[in-house]
């Protein structure tokens, strides 16, 4: 997320439901992690971003094996991890070493 970006628009609201969360979830994940898991997982770290401040960034790719998210701060990578059971706590981990910096 940029600083000119408006949160509510990049992360959805109340009203609009979770439909900007779509490009995060990972399908090729539905056997052990289901659609509204991932929701649960990727909810909190969009709020933690969010209450961190612009400088902070997750973005998504596709791999041959799934996705790969890498969260960023100033453009700088800072972890890059893929879904599982701990991705929340991982990526708010990182973004609570990196807040202090």
């Amino acid at each position: 997320m940029n600083k000119d970006d408006n949160p509510i628009a990049a992360f959805g609201s109340a009203e609009e439901g979770d439909e900007p969360l779509k490009p995060y979830i990972d399908p090729t994940l539905f056997d052990t992690i289901d659609r509204q898991e991932q929701k649960d997982l990727i909810t909190p770290v969009f709020d933690a971003i969010t209450l961190a401040g612009v400088d902070y960034d997750l973005k998504v790719q596709d791999s041959a094996t799934g996705k790969r998210y890498t969260l960023c701060k100033n453009d700088e990578v800072i972890e890059i991890v893929s879904m599982d059971k701990d991705f929340t706590d991982k990526l708010i981990d990182a973004i609570e070493r990196t807040k202090e910096e």
